[in-house]
């Protein structure tokens, strides 16, 4: 017995050391060959701020096939990321059935700004998947790549200066800053009288936006700028947004409040109460940068108590007081410009309905108005 035992047990160390000399064995997806070549239209681009809106390259390619029967359709789809950092590739842009796909500059520009530093040449690869929609079986999509190099340009200036001339001949320029780096929305408040304007991207002339149709931006590297112009008087916002599908210059009236940003809400119809310049009862900005005139605040509202919209620090400064006494916020949305109470009495809000709301005012002077809605 112990014979056979020691016999047994020599087996299974051969098996054993049998089984550890052998590579293991794994399942692997049948690679699709290359059937579609795609290609790109450079082999070498820099990109231009001036060309945002055209096309830098376009990639095409020849359709996939796979003889399986059972697949019912193919679809591609295609990245870019910097050649040798797969990992940093781009989403990849759903493409349907269509066999070439373009980008314009700006498209393009705004992947090479993850990837370099403007003015630095950067090797891109696009990488073009073949998708098969087959219900029977997991079909691995066909791959195919190409390589080109492109260079980018700087796509938002940390500030704009605008080069103002007076009509009595003074010139000037002022600053223009983001509210947030990197959104390409510039803002400043300035006295102004009837003037000409344009931009420019650093303190020298160019590059430069000036005018194009309306309040449509034109960009110059070089050349005469044609210049807007401004036929009023008074503190005016200036707002320019270089966006592609904004790309203008407005020129706003909003209320300036005497503190920025200290606007605030007090009263028994909300449940701040009686209570001054409080933290709770701040309303808040929640306009874009494009529309830096909207606020909110959201809270407890009381039907039957009053409220009203302070901007000082206390009960002797500036409120927007409601349209008329009892005025329900509900149903009337007027807004007048703020003023002191002896200038037109103590006339608050009293809304009619309890629960929280948002109530939201727009202080843009040429159009104030007052909503008021159920909060989500």
């Amino acid at each position: 017995m112990k014979k056979y035992a020691m016999i047994f047990s020599a087996l299974c160390t051969g098996l054993l050391f049998t089984s550890c000399n052998k590579d293991p064995e794994y399942f692997t997806l049948e690679e699709q060959p290359d059937e579609m070549h795609v290609k790109s239209s450079v082999e070498e681009i820099t990109l231009s701020k001036s060309s945002a809106d055209q096309t830098a390259v376009t990639f095409s390619w020849d359709a996939a096939t796979n003889a399986d029967p059972a697949t019912e359709g193919i679809s591609y789809k295609l990245c870019l990321y910097p050649t040798g950092q797969k990992d940093s590739h781009s989403a990849y842009m759903e493409l349907g059935n269509n066999l070439s796909y373009s980008m314009t500059h700006d498209e393009l520009n705004t992947l090479l700004s993850q990837w370099a530093l403007p003015g630095q040449a950067v090797k891109v690869t696009a990488q073009l998947l073949a998708v098969f929609k087959n219900e029977q079986r997991y079909i691995k999509p066909e791959l195919s790549t190409v390589e080109f190099t492109a260079t980018g340009y700087e796509k938002y200036s940390p500030y704009l200066y605008m080069q103002i001339t007076t009509d009595d001949g003074k010139k000037s320029t002022q600053r223009l800053d983001q509210r947030q780096l990197g959104t390409g929305i510039y803002e400043a408040t300035l006295n102004m009288t009837a003037c000409k304007f344009h931009f420019t991207t650093t303190p020298e002339a160019y590059p430069a936006y000036g005018m194009a149709e309306g309040e449509q931006l034109e960009y110059y590297t070089d050349g005469d700028v044609r210049d807007f112009r401004f036929d009023g008087n008074g503190k005016r916002t200036v707002i320019v947004d270089t966006n592609v599908g904004f790309n203008d210059c407005r020129v706003l009236d909003i209320v300036q409040l005497p503190t920025p940003g200290q606007i605030w809400i007090c009263g028994n119809g909300c449940s701040v109460g009686w209570n001054t310049n409080t933290s709770n009862g701040r309303l808040e900005m929640v306009g874009s940068a494009r529309e830096p005139y909207y606020y909110a605040w959201t809270g407890d509202f009381n039907a039957g108590g009053e409220f009203k919209i302070g901007v000082g620090n206390g009960w002797g400064d500036p409120f927007f007081f409601a349209p008329d006494y009892n005025a329900d916020p509900v149903s009337d949305h007027r807004l007048s410009p703020f003023r002191y109470q002896d200038n037109g009495g103590d006339v608050k809000w009293v809304p009619s309905v309890s629960g929280r709301y948002t109530l939201t005012l727009c202080l843009l002077a040429t159009d104030m108005w007052t909503k008021f809605e159920p909060a989500n």
